[in-house]
């Protein structure tokens, strides 16, 4: 089988298309498939333009790619679909989740490994109410503010009985950077919590300076805000705080062990999130036939099952407390365990989408984390 990777480019993850590939390659080593498949891969920049995507899909399966894989986000997979409909070839979609998919049911031709990113805050939005919280600040960078878990925040806040009480979202312009605002309202509103969404060096802006901030009032991360690859970077605020991921290097199963000592023994911080894409997606291939419908693979992050209704993966989302490393003085996850709202969150997120697919509602079209200089 021919095989082709679309690999993305980010300023915030410099070997992101990188560690995609070795992913996908150590994982078919590891289960005795390195040799089977002939690989190829084409880039896709920060995979926002559909028409690029569209006509790199096109020249790849003309030169006989079987299969095509790429980080993108389930707008630019609608949109390159009919290739793949009238080819009669797969496409694996390997999808942050921090957008909707705009069509209803499922792509015949096309599946989704998802991060799961809005569940995620869902799941995180839970804990925050089930501690005792009603009323927050959002705060978020100008680039998070474009994707779905700044408005998912809001709205299961809302359904849960809380109250948003002031937004905030920081410039674009890295220089122009200032919590100014939102020091104030907290300063002000004593007891509300602080709801979060930033990605890479600007999560890392937002913790050094929000240091007071920080250790004075409960703070709330999702996904990539809690990335343990930026987190080893992170020096430690002074307060824990608290996030739900997709997956953590810190994952006691044989599964996550094996991959995160065949991917450090590459280069340290190899298993990452988009490592992992590549690993899951090498998993489902494993299985030598092209509808994964209703397949269950063991992952790094757990069991990972292909829901065969809209064609996402799901899987459990774990709840995590971003501590000190006392090693380096920079942030750490622990206390990593499942958290058992997982699937009634996910039952309800499924609300969310279908009211977004209900209205106009825009958001940046590249694959989240891409960006350029």
């Amino acid at each position: 089988m021919k095989i082709a990777l679309l690999l993305p480019r980010s300023v915030i993850y410099p070997s992101m298309s990188f560690d995609m590939m070795d992913g996908f390659k150590q994982a078919l080593k590891n289960i005795g498939l390195e040799g089977h498949h002939e690989i190829v891969s084409a880039g896709i920049g920060v995979a926002a333009k559909h028409e690029e995507i569209y006509e790199r899909c096109e020249q790849l399966l003309l030169e006989g790619a079987d299969m095509i894989i790429g980080y993108i986000n389930p707008l630019s997979a609608e949109f390159i679909h009919p290739l793949f409909e009238s080819s009669g070839k797969t496409l694996i979609v390997l999808d942050s989740g921090y957008h909707f998919p705009a069509f209803q049911g499922k792509l015949s031709n096309a599946y989704f490994i998802s991060l799961q990113g809005g569940l995620c805050t869902r799941v995180i939005t839970h804990k925050a109410i089930e501690e005792g919280h009603k009323n927050f600040a959002f705060t978020c960078s100008f680039y998070d503010a474009g994707y779905r878990p700044s408005y998912i925040y809001p709205a299961a806040v809302e359904e849960k009985g809380g109250a948003i009480g002031f937004n905030h979202i920081t410039s674009l312009r890295r220089e122009d950077f200032t919590l100014a605002p939102l020091a104030e309202y907290l300063e002000q509103q004593k007891e509300t919590a602080v709801l979060t969404t930033f990605c890479g060096d600007m999560a890392d802006d937002f913790f050094r300076a929000g240091n007071n901030l920080v250790n004075n009032h409960s703070v709330y991360g999702t996904g990539f805000t809690s990335d343990e690859v930026w987190l080893s970077k992170m020096p430690y605020s002074g307060s824990d705080w608290s996030s739900a991921v997709a997956w953590s290097r810190t994952l006691k199963t044989p599964e996550n062990e094996t991959f995160v000592k065949i991917m450090n023994g590459i280069k340290d911080g190899k298993a990452n999130l988009f490592s992992l894409l590549g690993w899951e997606a090498a998993l489902f291939i494993a299985f030598e036939n092209e509808n994964f419908d209703g397949i269950t693979i063991n992952s790094p992050r757990g069991k990972v099952y292909m829901n065969p209704e809209n064609r996402f993966t799901e899987a459990s989302v774990y709840y995590a407390t971003v501590s000190k490393d006392e090693t380096t003085g920079n942030c750490l996850l622990k206390d990593v365990e499942v958290a058992s709202v997982t699937e009634s969150e996910r039952e309800s997120l499924n609300n969310n989408i279908k009211y977004i697919q209900s209205i106009e509602a825009n958001s940046w079209l590249n694959a989240y984390a891409c960006l350029e200089s």
